[in-house]
């Protein structure tokens, strides 16, 4: 079987080398050095992107205050089809800042994620937190102190029943 008819057939996948021979007028016999050949297969797929990767780049495009719809969807479907892009814009997001957060204890009643403790019964003061944080197998008590990152404070209410602007500190 010849060269070209393995290489038509699909004989060979990836890298082979191939010696070819030649005859020269004066010097019957001698061999050409060795040559590598590459054998073009198929591209590998790109990998899909990974739902917190497009996340990521939609936060970053957020951050730069990029509200177009199109171009958002421009981005995200160039990310989708092309790895180098993709590696771009995931860098880029690596440059958001982190949300600071609140290193000294808080109050869980005073959370908006704070939620009382309504079915089978009803308790004054036990709620869990929505957001999954640890607590004791019967809830968080509303006067608990911790710490916590997802602590958001919850609109205070004035006299009128309108909510009060929550100051920048909430405890002391």
């Amino acid at each position: 079987m010849t060269l070209s008819a393995l290489i038509n057939k699909g004989g060979f996948t990836g890298s082979m080398t191939a010696t070819p021979a030649t005859q020269e007028a004066d010097k019957p016999g001698t061999v050409a050095p060795v040559a590598t050949v590459a054998v073009a297969g198929k591209p590998e797929p790109l990998p899909e992107l990974p739902p917190d990767e497009e996340a990521n780049i939609r936060t970053w495009l957020a951050h730069i205050e990029e509200t177009d719809s199109a171009i958002i969807a421009e981005v995200v479907d160039k990310c989708r089809i092309d790895l180098n892009v993709r590696r771009y814009f995931l860098k880029r997001s690596e440059e958001i800042p982190k949300p600071a957060t609140i290193n000294h204890p808080i109050i869980c009643g005073e959370c908006i994620h704070f939620e009382r403790i309504t079915e089978p019964f009803r308790h004054p003061h036990l709620g869990h937190c929505a957001k999954g944080e640890p607590e004791a197998i019967i809830g968080l008590w509303d006067t608990d102190r911790r710490y916590c990152e997802r602590f958001l404070p919850k609109p205070r209410q004035t006299n009128s029943g309108q909510p009060r602007p929550v100051r920048a500190e909430t405890q002391r």
